[in-house]
């Protein structure tokens, strides 16, 4: 099994009132339009792409399957503070699943990836994105690091982004 790991990308100012609501900035929108064909190259192909309700994550979540395909399932249990308690159920609900994607928030997704691979920690910056891959059925320490894609390999620093 894989599962896939989106950290939202970058997102305006927390604002304490409506933090639900903060949407992708536009060079966060741009970065995740310049991840496309990368995204496209890797063959990324996940059965069901799971995000959060948050403005950010479901925008991310939306521009990643307008790249490679598919609609994103918003699923309540991957709102900020999510731990991997909280992904395996949401998972488990989409038994059919063989590679899973999860778009959500930060320590959360990195916090799920140490978990279930055993690493020392993870680096998650906004846009990254991580594929971990189990030999049986994913739990606790029984997956590995595949790969883990920062978004300096596909934004354009020439033009000050």
């Amino acid at each position: 099994m894989i599962l896939y790991f989106l950290r939202h990308g970058k997102a305006g100012s927390p604002r304490a009132a409506n933090d639900d609501g903060r949407e992708l900035t536009d060079s966060g929108t741009a970065a995740l339009h310049a991840a496309a064909p990368l995204w496209r190259r890797l063959n990324l192909r996940p059965d069901v792409v799971l995000s959060s309700p948050l403005a950010r994550a479901m925008q991310t979540a939306e521009l990643f399957c307008e790249a490679v395909g598919g609609s994103p399932t918003v699923d309540d249990r991957l709102r900020p503070g999510a731990s991997w308690g909280d992904l395996a159920p949401a998972m488990a609900a989409h038994p059919d699943a063989r590679r899973v994607m999860f778009v959500g928030h930060e320590p959360d997704l990195s916090a799920a990836i140490v978990e279930l691979t055993g690493a020392a920690s993870v680096r998650m910056r906004k846009g990254s994105l991580a594929c971990v891959e189990f030999y049986g059925v994913p739990e606790p320490g029984g997956g590995e690091i595949a790969w883990l894609l920062d978004p300096d390999l596909y934004t354009d620093h020439d033009k000050g982004d």
